[in-house]
């Protein structure tokens, strides 16, 4: 199920008196699906792959796809066009035998509009010659049968039928035999028994269909009917090993039911299977199908394969398939924020010891590629034409994951410059792959060079939407590499790319809203500095080709955004100078119109949250970023008891058990590690905004201190002692993440608590904010 995205992403609990239980909780956040973001770079492909789109390595139990082979549906229609002569146009065939309904054919037959029903369609125009009466007498009888088959539609219920008939019958299926013995015609008499096996195998005569096709497709195999027979036939057959290999004979000569074989096919009998088969063709074949549900390393059955038939295209499949699966293995946890593979055998050993079993996981995996690659290398030279570029691209991919980079590059200059389309680009994937690990992606050529790179599979995009999931694997390892030469404009844009890329599940960027634009930044400690470049980019007029290429899609629309991003960034750092000038710059409108700030930046920053009961607090205040900085700066410099204490309840109020913790972060996480797919667990983060305190609360403890040491006034004293037990109170349960830590070290009030209930017992404050649950913590 795809993910809702919201326009803010947050959690906001109602607010009590005093908050004096322990809050303890796991990670939460959103996800999405193992097989949206396990990532995959090679998908090479040779011509004859579209009918394994199925089997292609997933984290699901088949590969999803929304297309269907049709091959054999044009098979079909090629022997119905060679029957008919030359002048028959197999595209006509095609529209009457799949794309008309059954009641639609039926009322022109009827009506005897045929003609004009389908007119100028050759294959009506030479069904109606009376030569071929028996042709078009075939084609409504079939008709007749497909309506018989379908329960939900009745005559002349559909609108568009004007068809006045009292008296349709459906089709006599009792008459089988008799047409079969009556068309004295091969190619109808075939037709005429496939008929009657498909009718008798949903009858469940087993032995009817087991007859027919022994008698009407066994010894005549020229039509592609015989296998979709054989397919019926095969699942009548009680001996499971039989029927395992009459499904792997169905799955090699024809497209059509390659994905029903493997649904029925019955696992674990191999070796009685591969004891029918009559030659090494059959036998890979067999080996093939085992393979292609194996979500395990697989190199045995590869070499397998191999020494039966060298230029299989089942060879190559299985070659590609076990490389995705290392790209998994090896890739997803290096490049995503799960950590794990989206397929995890004994999944328990992630979670007992993370890093042992990432390490222990991580050497196996390079000793299996290490192993594939060494096969692959030894092989190559025996293989030939489209075969011998498929696994030359596929060695140059095992070396770029391997680490070895100019030995991939070697191999990627050994790909053919008459490749397919599809190993062409695989080729340019792994010449970008390159330029990352070994160029200076800060030159300008190399950078527009990638972009070459990247711009030539984007542009194969529109036709296979499959190799979404390839940019979204590429454009995450760009960015990661871009991010380790401390690049982060360009890494944060190229991550976004990639988000918009994940096979349409991350959909927030198909409808981009204010965090979209910044989120990466925001996430990933990118400085003043870098938000900087970003304002220079996103107002830059001649941009370079690689400059416009990520910034397509991806830049802000709203400088704004990121001056909002750089004014919040030098607020977390404490220079409220930068934060002043950058909000002063802005539109002081900018914080009513934009985000969520007008639903949670809504209260007096300077009346601390936690001392406000339900009914005392007001959401009517005009907050304005500019003028709170303004007003902290004025209040440091005033530097009295008073002030101080204002100081205090402003930090307070922006850390996240504030009012105003918007000033500081962009979503609210009461305390908890908050973790999504997109940007991963912020809670570390988070723990150094503003030296600790929208966590721990330090700089407002600091400033309660110097309003307490300061102050004259016995209610100022007595204030401030309650939000200093208040803050350490907090600062001390910031870190528990279990019951049983709290049971080893469990909270003491200081003496702050106990001069609040001695010495300014007679206070207002005292008066008001007096509870039984503070005075718990005396004892």
């Amino acid at each position: 199920m795809e993910p809702k995205i919201y326009p803010v992403i947050m959690r906001v609990f109602s607010s009590l008196l005093f908050v004096l239980s322990v809050q303890v909780s796991l990670a939460c956040g959103w996800s999405v699906s193992p097989e949206t973001s396990r990532l995959v770079l090679f998908k090479a492909q040779r011509e004859g792959f579209f009918k394994l789109t199925p089997f292609y390595y997933s984290a699901d139990n088949y590969y999803t796809t929304n297309t269907v082979s049709g091959v054999d549906q044009e098979l079909n229609c090629v022997e119905w066009t060679k029957k008919l002569g030359g002048q028959v146009d197999q595209k006509d065939v095609h529209v009457i035998l799949y794309e008309t309904d059954a009641e639609t054919f039926e009322t022109a037959y009827e009506t005897k509009s045929l003609k004009k029903v389908f007119e100028k369609n050759t294959f009506i125009e030479a069904l109606l010659r009376s030569k071929n009466k028996a042709l078009l007498n075939y084609i409504l009888f079939a008709k007749k049968l497909e309506y018989n088959s379908n329960t939900d539609v009745k005559w002349e219920s559909w609108d568009t039928v004007s068809y006045d008939s009292k008296d349709h019958k459906l089709a006599e299926v009792g008459d089988f035999e008799k047409k079969i013995r009556t068309a004295r015609d091969p190619f109808l008499e075939q037709r005429y028994a496939f008929l009657m096996l498909r009718y008798s195998f949903y009858a469940t005569d087993k032995a009817e269909v087991i007859r027919l096709y022994d008698a009407y497709f066994a010894d005549h195999k020229n039509t592609i009917l015989e296998p979709w027979a054989l397919y019926y036939k095969a699942l009548c057959i009680e001996n499971l090993p039989l029927q395992n290999y009459l499904l792997s004979k169905v799955f090699a000569s024809c497209e059509e039911k390659s994905f029903a074989v493997l649904q029925h096919y019955n696992w674990k009998l191999t070796t009685e299977t591969l004891a029918l088969a009559q030659n090494d063709e059959e036998r890979s074949v067999i080996l093939a199908i085992e393979s292609l549900r194996n979500p395990a390393p697989d190199l045995k059955t590869i070499e397998e394969v191999y020494k039966l038939s060298p230029n299989s295209l089942y060879l190559s499949f299985l070659i590609g398939r076990e490389i995705n699966k290392l790209e998994d293995w090896i890739f997803t946890p290096m490049y995503t924020n799960d950590g794990t593979p989206s397929v995890v055998f004994d999944s328990t050993a992630w979670y007992e010891n993370y890093a042992k079993a990432k390490d222990e996981n991580f050497n196996k995996d390079i000793l299996h590629l290490r192993a594939l690659e060494y096969f692959l290398i030894s092989i190559r030279e025996q293989t030939s034409g489209e075969q011998k570029d498929y696994i030359t691209a596929a060695i140059a991919q095992l070396c770029f994951m391997g680490d070895e980079i100019d030995l991939g590059k070697k191999y990627t200059a050994m790909i053919s410059e008459k490749a397919n389309p599809s190993i062409q680009m695989q080729k340019n994937i792994q010449l970008a792959l390159v330029s990352l690990k070994q160029d200076d992606l800060k030159n300008e050529k190399v950078q527009n060079q990638l972009f070459k790179y990247f711009d030539s599979v984007e542009s194969l995009v529109e036709k296979d939407y499959g190799l979404f999931k390839n940019l979204y694997s590429l454009y995450r390892i760009a960015s990661a590499d871009f991010a380790k030469q401390d690049d982060r404009v360009t890494a944060g844009l190229l991550a976004m790319k990639s988000d918009n890329k994940s096979e349409g599940e991350y959909s927030g960027y198909g409808n981009p809203y204010f965090y979209n634009y910044i989120g990466y930044f925001d996430r990933n400690n990118a400085t003043v500095a870098d938000i900087d470049r970003l304002i220079a980019l996103q107002e830059k007029k001649d941009k370079t080709p690689f400059e416009t290429y990520i910034c397509s899609g991806t830049i802000a629309p709203n400088v704004n955004y990121y001056k909002d991003l750089k004014g919040t960034i030098a607020f977390r750092n404490n220079d409220l100078e930068l934060a002043y000038k950058t909000f002063a710059g802005m539109p002081q409108d900018f914080w009513e119109k934009n985000y969520a700030y007008k639903d949670y930046l809504n209260e007096n920053p300077f009346l601390p949250k936690i001392l406000q009961t339900a009914e005392e607090r007001k959401f009517n205040y005009r907050f304005n970023k500019a003028n709170f900085i303004a007003e902290l700066i004025q209040l440091k410099k005033q530097n009295t008891a008073t002030s101080n204490l204002k100081l205090a309840h402003a930090y307070f109020n922006v850390s996240y058990l504030g009012n105003s913790w918007m000033m500081t972060a962009y979503d609210w996480t009461s305390g908890e590690s908050y973790v999504d797919y997109v940007y991963g667990d912020n809670s570390e983060n988070e723990k150094k905004y503003q030296k600790g305190n929208y966590y721990n609360l330090k700089m407002a403890k600091m400033y309660y201190e110097k309003a307490l040491k300061m102050s004259k006034n016995n209610n100022e004293k007595a204030l401030a002692s309650l939000m200093i037990f208040e803050c350490n109170y907090y600062d001390h349960y910031a870190s528990l993440v279990s019951a049983e830590e709290e049971e080893k070290n469990p909270f003491k009030a200081g003496q702050e608590l106990f001069n609040f209930y001695s010495v300014y017992r007679k206070t207002t404050a005292f008066q008001k904010y007096n509870c039984p649950l503070l005075k718990a913590y005396l004892k």
